[in-house]
């Protein structure tokens, strides 16, 4: 037989959830930033902006870089995962220095093994976990106007793009 004390407690409960359901009822969905003004057709397809950066900096601690597209607009800041970084293309040879070092880092860490059975393999594992810190930092050394980037909002990051694909290009 429930006494005083559980009824309370249970009546106490109830008129939270009560008062608590309106509250979760109304919570908005997140939704990322939408596209900047800049990205109009044709540089939009199915919400993914292209733009062609002048410079970029890089951040270390969140993984992002920000960089302002070529022919004006606001900055942007971009953060994606190591398979959005590509190897540059269309430089004849060599191609200048940071790009370079951009193309043999991508090399070396796609040719890495992660097997536990490779005694290497927590190095090797870090070292593609971190593989967008180290080229997003590469990217800020880049001459002027070469990094080509794709993004879309992300969910996630309000205020930050997901990058689709990064890529060193010249123009």
């Amino acid at each position: 037989m429930p006494n005083a004390c559980s009824r309370a407690m249970t009546a106490i409960g109830t008129a939270i959830s009560v008062l608590a359901l309106p509250v979760v009822l109304n919570v908005a969905a997140a939704h990322g930033s939408p596209l900047p003004g800049f990205c109009s057709p044709p540089s939009v397809v199915d919400n993914v902006c292209t733009a062609r950066l002048t410079s970029v900096t890089a951040n270390a601690v969140d993984g992002t870089i920000t960089g302002t597209p070529v022919g004006g607009g606001a900055a942007i800041t971009l953060a994606g995962q190591g398979d959005a970084y590509l190897k540059s293309a269309g430089f004849g040879d060599p191609p200048p220095d940071p790009v370079q070092q951009w193309d043999a880092t991508i090399d070396i860490v796609n040719t890495v093994g992660v097997d536990p059975t490779d005694p290497n393999w927590y190095g090797n594992a870090k070292a593609k976990a971190f593989l967008p810190r180290t080229l997003n930092d590469l990217a800020s050394k880049f001459p002027p106007d070469i990094l080509v980037v794709r993004f879309a909002p992300d969910d996630a990051e309000g205020g930050t793009f997901r990058l689709v694909s990064i890529q060193p290009t010249p123009q």
